[in-house]
């Protein structure tokens, strides 16, 4: 006995039905084509890349994960601790001063427009035109800030170098923390404000236990947004300090590019990403756990 299914009958409207659920896949389709292109085929390619030994861009000889032990290796785990440090600073200076530039701004006084415009000036600088008027300011034998500094000034010791980093960094960064706070800031119902020094609150206190508490969440995505761009900068690292002096400033991204395009060691270049893309996970991941746990709360 056939147990086949009826065939559709011409009008039973199986047909639109099918197509109404295989059009947004379609619609889909494009987009996805277009991620896969740029994002999880470069991933997968730098993974297979990390996994051998490389001449230019030809592959040569499986070697396993030796890459990985050069990465993580005591060179690799100072190049760790250098971005680290490099991310931990930036972010301790960048976020609480975007947000206390960001109240100043929320203020009702004059010439609000031009303080903004100043104050947000440095956002539109490029990373390479930013580190070579910093390079240039501090350098030491010719540079205008050259009577501040003893010796050739702080580019040439490795502290020095680190901290003048950080500081054009924080410099180029503070804007985006800023914008990101006012914008947040905007949308706090003054109601409540006003309702807590009613209730006895001083400034101060309305500030820490009405404002943050509702601007919570823009902080916390700024901190994400911040820690992957601090995470992947390459260009501001290269053009002031290049990695030193004596490997100095030399973190994680910078040594990706230096090794794959300097030193045309593409195998250990792409080993250096692949452990800076699982950071990036990593850390994005924990935060966005910490942004919804506080969401839920």
């Amino acid at each position: 006995m056939d147990h086949r299914p009826p065939a559709a009958a011409p009008g039973d409207g199986r047909g639109p039905a099918r197509r109404r659920r295989l059009g947004p896949v379609a619609l889909y389709l494009p987009a996805l084509v277009l991620v896969a292109l740029v994002s999880v085929f470069p991933i997968g390619y730098a993974l297979r890349l990390s996994v051998y030994r490389t001449r230019a861009l030809r592959t040569v000889e499986f070697i396993g994960w030796d890459n990985f032990a050069t990465v993580l290796g005591l060179a690799g785990w100072a190049d760790i601790a250098r971005t680290f440090v490099y991310v931990g600073v930036s972010l301790l200076l960048a976020v609480p001063l975007g947000l206390g530039l960001a109240v100043l701004l929320n203020k009702q006084v004059r010439f609000v427009r031009l303080f903004r415009v100043v104050i947000l000036l440095p956002w539109v600088v490029s990373q390479t035109v930013a580190a070579l008027l910093w390079k240039w300011l501090l350098n030491g034998q010719y540079g205008p800030l050259h009577g501040l500094f003893g010796g050739d000034g702080p580019l040439s010791s490795t502290w020095g170098s680190m901290a003048s980093l950080i500081v054009v960094n924080v410099w180029l960064s503070y804007p985006l923390a800023t914008i990101l706070c006012l914008a947040a800031l905007q949308t706090v119902p003054t109601e409540q404000i006003e309702a807590s020094r009613v209730d006895g609150c001083s400034p101060r206190q309305s500030f820490f236990l009405v404002v943050v508490p509702a601007i919570r969440s823009t902080l916390l995505i700024l901190v994400i947004m911040l820690t992957l761009l601090y995470f992947n900068m390459v260009t501001l690292v290269y053009t002031l300090t290049g990695g030193g002096p004596f490997s100095g400033t030399q973190v994680l991204s910078l040594n990706a590019f230096l090794q794959s395009f300097q030193f045309f060691k593409i195998g250990i270049g792409a080993a250096y990403s692949v452990v800076l893309f699982v950071l990036n996970i990593v850390f994005g991941v924990a935060y966005i756990r910490v942004l919804k746990g506080k969401n839920d709360a």
